[in-house]
């Protein structure tokens, strides 16, 4: 295993132990202890190993985790579908070659865009860049995601500096900021274990640390997720507030891979009033120049 793999086991399990308390396990929290959450001998315990080889595992000097070792952790720290993944992707990384983010469009990628007007589609890579997008889009967000510099065409960069963007998003408050970037981070964290050698994801990441104190915390607390398909209520730059279901569709082009976002209305109604406002301007989608 990678060493740096070694070491994210270990600060995941860690971060994961300290977030679950005795009790919801079943165990009684000690009276005298300065550990938040379990111990490293309740989880080694629980897993039915011994708290030695535990201890090695945080500390990342365990090499040879065996698949029964992992499937008693993740077990033992009930982690989720998306943290196990997470977590088997690190510990037994199979040697395959992922295909690298996509940087560009196809003609026939902005031609499906367009004719998915009027409903608001982008087109988004790993690293959470917005490739692509189409008109009903634009109007949504309410700015030109082109006049920006390309560097600041990613949705995180977006939902850390840029006010529009949190009006279209309802971020309103320091809370929700926190909630939607810790998303964020959980997104990259489950795709830098999947591309442990992309040099750029990890200056990316880097580079967000530095930028945003609230995506240092988020990361630190190693939360992991994988893009899912979630409602979402949005405040349309036209139309006002409009709740909407994202659906996402992975595309692949020669060697490169991105994730198509779609937003359906919830309500005909606003199926409509979308139809009625991009009908006169649904001649093209927009793409990095």
């Amino acid at each position: 295993m990678h060493p740096d793999n070694l070491k994210w086991v270990g600060d995941f399990l860690r971060a994961k132990r300290e977030s679950i308390s005795p009790e919801a396990v079943g165990l009684s929290r000690p009276a005298r202890t300065r550990t938040t959450g379990l111990r490293r001998e309740d989880v080694a315990d629980l897993s039915g190993i011994s708290t030695v080889w535990y201890s090695k595992i945080e500390r990342g000097q365990a090499a040879g985790i065996s698949a029964q070792a992992f499937a008693s952790i993740s077990s033992a720290l009930r982690l989720t579908k998306s943290e196990r993944k997470y977590l088997h992707n690190l510990i037994f990384p199979q040697t395959r070659t992922y295909k690298a983010p996509c940087q560009t469009t196809s003609a026939h990628t902005l031609q499906l865009l367009t004719q998915l007007n009027p409903l608001p589609a982008l087109l988004a890579n790993d690293y959470l860049d917005i490739v692509a997008y189409n008109d009903a889009f634009q109007l949504m967000i309410g700015f030109d995601l082109n006049d920006l510099p390309a560097e600041a065409q990613n949705y995180l960069h977006l939902t850390i500096t840029h006010p529009q963007w949190k009006r279209f998003a309802c971020i309103d408050s320091e809370e929700t900021l926190a909630l939607r970037i810790t998303r964020m981070a959980g997104f990259l964290r489950d795709t830098l274990a999947k591309r442990p050698n992309d040099d750029v994801l990890k200056q990316r990441i880097c580079a967000f640390k530095a930028q945003s104190p609230l995506f240092h915390t988020a990361w630190s607390t190693n939360t992991v997720l994988q893009p899912e398909e979630v409602t979402y209520t949005y405040r349309h730059a036209q139309l006002g507030i409009m709740a909407l279901d994202k659906q996402l569709w992975w595309h692949t082009n020669g060697n490169a891979s991105s994730r198509l976002n779609v937003y359906y209305p919830q309500h005909d109604a606003d199926f409509q009033r979308l139809q009625q406002l991009v009908s006169p301007n649904a001649d093209q989608a927009s793409a990095q120049p």
